[in-house]
C-alpha cells in the first residue's frame, strides 16, 4: 500500500480554524452479546446504557459519532433515529461483532453488506465509515481494507497502532492517513489516539487503559496531542457508563471476567466528562474534515 499524506477528508472542505481536534466516538453494542455469546439476542441494556451516554453529551453540549453494530440497529431502529435528531453521526461497527480476522473474503463481504444495510435502513443516512469489532484488522488480514473500500466505505478506524496481545499492528502510523490499496481504491485510515514518548507508545484512547490510568496522565496525553495540533480520536462503549450491569451476569460468566471488565467503570463517566469539558471535542467526520491529515 502507498500512503499519500497531507490530505483533507474527501468531499468536504474546512469550515473554520476554530474547530474540534478531538473526536468523541462510541462503539454501540450489547456487552454480553459482543463479549460472551455472539448468538445471544440484543438486550434492552443497550438502550438504558445509551441514555447515560446521551445525558452526558447533552450536559457538556458535545455531538459525537456512534459506530453502531448492525444487530443493534435492527433491534432498536428508534435509537438511531433519536441519534440523528440530536445531531450525532452514525457509522458502522460490523453486524455480529465477530472478529474480522476469523472471516474469509466472502464472509466479510456478507458481514459488511448486512451491517451497512441494517444501519442505513434504521437511520436513513448513508454510512461511509467503519470500525471493526475489537480492532480486528491485523497484519495478516489487511486485505480487509480492500473489501471495505469495495463495499463503499471511505474511512476506517480499525487499525490499533500498537501491537497488543489480541490486536494491533506495531509501527503503524498513529495519525490519519490515506492508503492506496492493491485493488486501485483508497481509504482513509483514522486510528484511535496513541501518545508517543520516545520509542514508546501509550494507549490513551479508551478501553481498559483509559479506565485504569491515572486521570491526570490521560488529561496530559490529550493536552500534549492537541498542543501539537494532532487529531485525537477517543472511543468508548455504552456499557462502560453502567458500573452495575455486570452484576446481572454473576453465575453466567466467570468472576474473573466480571472483575476485569468492571475495573474503572465507577468513575468512567466523570473521567470522560472531564475531557469533553477540557478539550475541543466533536463528531468524527467534522474532526477529519476540518483538520489537515498529517
Amino acid at each position: 500500500m502507498v500512503v499519500t499524506k497531507n490530505e483533507v477528508f474527501p468531499g468536504m472542505e474546512p469550515r473554520s480554524k476554530l474547530v474540534p481536534l478531538c473526536a468523541f466516538t462510541v462503539d454501540v453494542e450489547d456487552w454480553y452479546q459482543s463479549s460472551v455469546d455472539f448468538d445471544a439476542p440484543i438486550s434492552e441494556r443497550v438502550l438504558h446504557n445509551m441514555e447515560r451516554v446521551l445525558a452526558m453529551l447533552d450536559e457538556v453540549k458535545v455531538k459525537g459519532t456512534f459506530f453502531v453494530q448492525g444487530l443493534v440497529a435492527k433491534r432498536f431502529p428508534i435509537l438511531l433515529q433519536e441519534l440523528v435528531r440530536e445531531g450525532h453521526e452514525i457509522q458502522s461497527h460490523g453486524h455480529t461483532h465477530r472478529p474480522l480476522f476469523k472471516m474469509d473474503r466472502r464472509a466479510l463481504r456478507s458481514e459488511l453488506e448486512s451491517a451497512k444495510k441494517s444501519v442505513e435502513d434504521a437511520c436513513g443516512a448513508r454510512v461511509t465509515a467503519f470500525r471493526a469489532p475489537d480492532f480486528s484488522i491485523l497484519e495478516e488480514n489487511l486485505w480487509a481494507l480492500e473489501i471495505l473500500a469495495e463495499a463503499g466505505f471511505e474511512v476506517d478506524s480499525s487499525v490499533f497502532p500498537k501491537k497488543m496481545k489480541r490486536y494491533g499492528i506495531g509501527g503503524w502510523n498513529c495519525f490519519p492517513e490515506r492508503l492506496m490499496l492493491a485493488n486501485g481504491k483508497s481509504i482513509l485510515e483514522a486510528p484511535v489516539a496513541m501518545l508517543q514518548i520516545g520509542g514508546m507508545r501509550i494507549p490513551v484512547a479508551g478501553g481498559g487503559y483509559f479506565r485504569l490510568m491515572p486521570k491526570r496522565i490521560i488529561h496530559e496525553a490529550v493536552k500534549a496531542l492537541t498542543d501539537q495540533r494532532k487529531t485525537v480520536i477517543l472511543y468508548c462503549h455504552p456499557y462502560e457508563f453502567n458500573p452495575d450491569e455486570l452484576q446481572t451476569f454473576r453465575g453466567k460468566v466467570s468472576s474473573r471476567l466480571i472483575f476485569t471488565q468492571g475495573l474503572g467503570r465507577r468513575f468512567f463517566r466523570e473521567r470522560m466528562q472531564h475531557l469533553l469539558k477540557s478539550f475541543p471535542f466533536g463528531r468524527f467526520d467534522e474532526v477529519l474534515a476540518n483538520n489537515v491529515i498529517p
